[in-house]
């Protein structure tokens, strides 16, 4: 057994020498491969940063743009909707017909004439033709078919684009906006979806392009009219891309008018 005096002599000899040269270079390894491994987490998690800023600026974007639309849909004063009476009667032959507003005590004035319709109210109605659009389909009664609008004579008559076909009576129901029929390409058809869609402004030069993480990205929102039960909705399809052509956030919805809720 080594005497404790040489042991400790030996290990101050040992210390003295330092380390050699494996063990320097096995050392510069080990912390070099350290190194590398922590600043390839740091560039990743960076990258990865970039993206997910990325995608909120993005994505709000397109929330912002798709608000705006919600604003208009919600807004019965924007998205009006016309539910009016027969103030004349009118022939099978006719195609003239002479309108009067739902007055105050029928049981359909609150339905016809929300607060923001009445006097005084957001957007008062003060002619019996006002929310009609030329273009617009009617339902007459409780016909199965509608007719299209093809002029409007401030204050209370429009034409139509065929005859009523059968006696109407004075106080005959006329609504516009509240049913659609399939396959329509002339003008506005009628639903709440096409009409909205109608007020809603283009996505343009102007308005589709912004910087993000200095870098510009585009934003396209494509819009498509469905016609399925039990009423019209505006379908909105939106896409945010890079310089590169590389969508970043994207998003499908519909909107439903809110005039909508209010047809019969």
């Amino acid at each position: 057994m080594a005497h404790p005096k040489f042991y400790f002599h030996w290990l101050v000899q040992q210390r003295g020498r330092g380390f050699t040269l494996a063990e320097v270079l096995a050392s510069i390894l080990v912390i070099g491969l350290f190194t590398l491994a922590a600043m390839q987490a740091i560039v990743v998690a960076a990258f990865f940063q970039a993206d997910a800023r990325k995608f909120a600026e993005a994505s709000n974007w397109i929330q912002d743009d798709l608000e705006n639309i919600k604003i208009v849909a919600y807004d019965l004063c924007q998205t009006q909707y016309a539910q009016r009476k027969l103030a004349t009667s009118a022939q099978p032959s006719d195609t003239t017909l002479t309108l009067a507003l739902i007055s105050p005590g029928e049981s359909d004035y609150d339905q016809a004439m929300p607060p923001e319709y009445r006097p005084r109210g957001a957007c008062e109605v003060t002619s019996a033709t006002a929310g009609f659009r030329v273009g617009d389909r009617v339902l007459i009664g409780s016909d199965a078919g509608t007719r299209r609008i093809v002029s409007i004579s401030t204050p209370n008559t429009i034409t139509l684009d065929s005859p009523v076909g059968v006696y109407r009576g004075v106080g005959t129901r006329v609504y516009a906006r509240c049913r659609i029929q399939p396959n329509e390409t002339n003008g506005i058809d009628g639903g709440f979806g096409a009409y909205l869609q109608t007020l809603i402004p283009p996505m343009n030069s102007s308005n589709n392009s912004r910087p993000i993480v200095n870098e510009t990205y585009t934003m396209t929102r494509t819009l498509t009219t469905r016609a399925q039960a039990p009423f019209q909705t505006l379908e909105l399809a939106y896409a945010v891309r890079n310089s590169r052509n590389r969508i970043v956030a994207q998003l499908s919805t519909e909107v439903v008018p809110n005039a909508f809720f209010r047809c019969p």
